[in-house]
C-alpha cells in the first residue's frame, strides 16, 4: 500500500473551462509553467489515454517525495497525490490502451 498525499500539495493544474481538447491542456500545462507533464506512454512502448480526449500527466518533485498523477478526460481531470514515484508509476497503469 501507498501513502496517500493530499492533492492541494500538488501544483495547480490549467483550468480546462478554457481547453477545447486535451491538446489545449497541455499546451497550458506548458505555457503555464505548472510542473506538471503529459505522459504519452510507458518506457515499455505502451500508450497511454487516448489523446486528445484522455490525457495523462505526472508531477516529480524528489526532494519533497512528492508525486502527482492527473487525468484529463474531455475536460475533467482527476489527480492523485503519491509520496513515492513507484508507487505512482504504478497506479498509472490502470490508464494502459489496450490494443483491441
Amino acid at each position: 500500500m501507498y501513502e496517500a498525499v493530499a492533492v492541494d500539495l500538488l501544483p495547480e493544474l490549467p483550468d480546462t473551462e478554457t481547453c477545447d481538447s486535451g491538446y489545449d491542456w497541455i499546451e497550458r500545462m506548458r505555457s503555464e509553467g505548472t510542473g506538471w507533464h503529459e505522459v504519452a506512454g510507458k518506457a515499455d512502448g505502451r500508450l497511454l489515454g487516448d489523446w486528445p480526449y484522455q490525457v495523462v500527466a505526472h508531477f516529480n518533485d524528489d526532494e519533497r517525495s512528492l508525486y502527482g498523477l492527473a487525468l484529463y478526460t474531455e475536460g475533467d481531470v482527476r489527480v492523485e497525490g503519491f509520496r513515492d514515484r513507484a508507487a505512482r508509476d504504478k497506479a498509472v497503469n490502470a490508464y494502459v490502451q489496450d490494443d483491441d
